[in-house]
């Protein structure tokens, strides 16, 4: 009982530590799935949005730099892009300023912003309507390896060792992926 004590508080200070970057934080107003968009949506051209996911591909304008996302869904109190989730679809961005289009490659990015509607393309050969964003605020997320060591397989190793088993095994490290 005293272990939970002492846990349940430090559980709930760490736990206030995960939460998104300025600009990005949750509201209940914004949508934050394209799935959930309606075509009224689209036409009111007021509707703050919170989308994430990857960058597909960058194009410098003028002033400004558009952006495709390969959209993921996001997590609700960090606002990172979810690695090990599906693509629900595609979106547009626009980005004030300029960013050279060859940082932008391959990375991920949460947008926050409002929709302007629909822009026409094509993804290969198939005709594709975009969800438009005017972004207001965004994050670029930094892809990090990471080794960690599953906590079954200590527990194997310390067992093999304590009824005098072979002193050769160890637990190999395993490669996991997280966004910061």
């Amino acid at each position: 009982m005293r272990k939970l004590l002492i846990c349940l508080p430090l559980f709930l200070l760490l736990n206030a530590c995960i939460s998104a970057p300025p600009g990005l934080e949750k509201s209940e107003f914004r949508v934050q799935n394209l799935r959930k968009l309606s075509p009224d949506d689209y036409a009111c051209q007021c509707k703050e949005v919170r989308f994430g996911g990857k960058i597909i591909a960058a194009t410098a304008l003028q002033n400004k730099t558009k952006i495709e996302v390969l959209s993921l869904p996001i997590a609700s109190f960090s606002a990172k892009p979810v690695l090990t989730s599906t693509s629900d679809g595609r979106f547009m961005a626009y980005l004030e300023g300029f960013v050279d289009p060859e940082t932008l490659k391959d990375q991920y990015i949460t947008v926050v912003g409002r929709l302007m509607g629909m822009e026409k393309g094509k993804i290969d050969e198939a005709n594709y309507d975009y969800p438009l964003i005017q972004v207001q605020h965004y994050k670029r997320w930094k892809l990090v390896e990471e080794y960690y060591y599953d906590p079954d397989d200590w527990y194997d190793y310390w067992e093999s060792r304590r009824f005098g088993g072979f002193f050769f095994f160890r637990p190999e490290p395993r490669l996991r992926y997280n966004l910061y």
